[in-house]
């Protein structure tokens, strides 16, 4: 008889993971249309208390959350061990203040790719989850989208920065 213990752990690992960035596509399907308009502001809020679970995994295992570049570290980590570690996802360290994650692979793009051929209502789950993330593993700090794959761009871009600087950029933009 084959016990739990017979499979090894990379491999439930993977299984599990990949289960899991099923699931959004999964919900979308049998949900949306019975639901109606309220669909995403609900689903927003799953994902924005999902990014906030983010801290509990950090402090569990002491990962870095003090400055942009840590947060990039941590934010990949997390991100992996949540969703599936089909992400290929590097850090760009910019400063200490500002880092920058580029993702060229995403497990989500691929199962909304296997399941409905198309990338679909991706984008407003991932901004979600991904600013709660960071703004619970440091409330100094927040983060902006530069490119999106499932908006139509090659990569996603993510800008980690803090919060002091972002009313200084709107600043900034106002002038012009």
């Amino acid at each position: 008889m084959v016990e739990e213990t017979d499979i090894p752990d990379a491999a439930k690992w993977l299984i599990a993971s990949r289960l899991a960035s099923r699931l959004p596509v999964m919900y979308d399907i049998a949900f949306r249309n019975k639901v109606g308009d309220e669909y995403d502001e609900i689903e927003q809020d799953i994902w924005i208390e999902t990014g906030k679970e983010a801290k509990s995994v950090a402090d569990a295992f002491k990962l870095p959350v003090k400055t942009a570049n840590d947060l990039a570290t941590t934010y990949r980590i997390i991100s992996k061990i949540f969703f599936s570690p089909d992400y290929n996802m590097e850090h760009l360290k910019i400063e200490d203040d500002k880092s920058v994650l580029r993702i060229s692979k995403c497990p989500f793009i691929f199962r909304e790719m296997e399941m409905r051929g198309h990338p679909g209502p991706l984008f407003s789950k991932c901004l979600a989850f991904s600013i709660s993330a960071i703004e619970a593993l440091n409330p100094d700090y927040s983060l902006r989208f530069v490119r999106s794959m499932c908006m139509g761009d090659k990569a996603c871009e993510m800008k980690i920065v803090r919060k002091d600087t972002l009313s200084e950029d709107k600043k900034k933009v106002q002038k012009k």
